[in-house]
């Protein structure tokens, strides 16, 4: 994914959790990597569509056609369908389960050796 904005880091730090709790939930790591991709891959797949359209970036590109700052409730809109696409919106953060993983399932996941 090409990051617009401050949304690569975003990205890396949703993708940094999803990783670290399937590798938890499975001791097989071929297994916690394909239900990372069957978690992440969706979304993961609108963003860059959506950042081929200059993603949170629209904001700016708009203002500039316009010659000075966007009104107010034009720049909520576009930064609210990219929270929508990305899944930023606090009801879907909010709507989550948690990437906790209790303490019996962490010890389940061992490092094998080569």
């Amino acid at each position: 994914m090409f990051p617009m904005g401050m949304d690569g880091g975003s990205q890396s730090i949703i993708d940094a959790r999803a990783l670290a709790w399937c590798l938890a939930k499975d001791e097989e790591p071929v297994a916690a990597l394909r239900r990372y991709d069957q978690i992440r891959r969706e979304v993961v797949n609108r963003v860059v569509l959506r950042n081929r359209e200059l993603g949170p970036e629209e904001i700016i590109a708009r203002a500039v056609e316009c010659g000075g700052a966007l009104p107010g409730p034009q720049a909520a809109l576009i930064s609210r369908d990219y929270k929508r696409v990305a899944r930023f919106t606090t009801e879907h953060v909010n709507a989550g389960a948690s990437w906790t993983v209790p303490r019996s399932d962490a010890g389940r996941a061992r490092v094998r050796s080569r």
